[in-house]
């Protein structure tokens, strides 16, 4: 196996010169990099990742946190922020949390040994913020730290905003927030903010808020909590999802106990994921721009890693798409 002073040797260089120069530690003339590239490639010469890790303090790694890789928003965003690393030219370091604040902090540890070049956290642990201060960039999505700390965000207000105005214009009285766990999740709550800002503009009661459980958002199935929903309130006639599964198991609810979608209900997922086009009745679902928000993230902590300032907290708009539930 080829070493670092074979390479030294081959391009007439001091083995001092190539390393400074793989670790980006020095400037060398185009001739002489070109000399030590040419070197390298006709040795087949493979820079030690982890020597050039701890000579730079850093490596090519970016960490990313999430509280689950089912549910379909998460899924797709860890392709899309996958991706985003990768062009960036460097490696993704996947955390899946459960949403349990021990497993978060033993994540953040390992992170922090592993000298990642940054972090995105797409968890809703509120008491993630005491990463901020340990030097290594970190980016939040769809969530605001208290500390300053960049923050990828959907205009989740104008989300639920949209939702409400778009079932009132279709008809619907009787409104109907269920939640992925309210009280967990800060964008669950402004969404529901901004669904009840369209029933109040529109002349109508406050929409009934339904919290799933923690444990059916880890285990996809939300079924005991829209039997309840039935049982307690027969007559609504509109509904609101925090995802778009939420939303496709309530079709297959009504699909199963005689509820004619949407003449007699109508239903707005969240996300537009592929559940959308899945279900048996294709679901009117909010749009978010998670592709994009991915590479905002990534370019977020790559420049934070450069030393450069981003904004603190930058919104991206969302939309609905309507379909046959509506």
């Amino acid at each position: 196996m080829p070493t670092i002073q074979d390479v030294a040797d081959r391009a007439g260089v001091t083995v001092t010169t190539v390393s400074r120069m793989l670790n980006g530690r020095v400037r060398v003339s185009e001739k002489t990099r070109g000399r030590i590239e040419e070197a390298m490639r006709e040795l087949g010469y493979r820079p030690n990742e982890m020597a050039r890790s701890l000579a730079k303090k850093s490596t090519n790694l970016i960490g990313l946190i999430v509280p689950s890789a089912r549910q379909y928003f998460f899924a797709e965003l860890i392709q899309e922020v996958e991706s985003a690393v990768a062009v960036q030219g460097c490696q993704l370091l996947l955390c899946i949390s459960d949403q349990d604040f021990g497993k978060e902090s033993s994540y953040y540890q390992m992170l922090l040994g592993d000298r990642v070049r940054g972090m995105i956290v797409a968890s809703y642990s509120q008491g993630f913020d005491r990463i901020a201060h340990s030097g290594t960039p970190v980016v939040y999505i769809e969530r605001q730290s208290k500390d300053g700390t960049p923050s990828a965000l959907m205009d989740s207000v104008q989300g639920g905003r949209l939702a409400g105005e778009h079932l009132i214009s279709r008809g619907c009285r009787k409104l109907l927030y269920l939640s992925g766990n309210a009280a967990k999740n800060s964008v669950s709550n402004q969404r529901y903010e901004g669904f009840c800002a369209a029933a109040a503009a529109g002349g109508l009661p406050v929409p009934v808020l339904v919290e799933a459980q923690w444990q059916e958002f880890i285990s996809l199935d939300y079924t005991e909590t829209i039997e309840r929903i039935f049982t307690d309130f027969p007559d609504l006639d509109g509904i609101l999802t925090s995802n778009d599964l939420m939303a496709a198991t309530v079709v297959r609810w009504c699909l199963r106990h005689g509820i004619r979608i949407p003449e007699q209900l109508k239903i707005v997922g969240y996300d537009d994921t592929a559940f959308t086009t899945l279900c048996p009745i294709r679901l009117t679902s909010i749009h978010q721009p998670i592709a994009e928000i991915a590479r905002y993230a990534v370019d977020c902590v790559i420049r934070r890693a450069s030393g450069e300032t981003v904004p603190v907290n930058t919104v991206f708009p969302v939309r609905l798409v309507a379909r046959e539930t509506t």
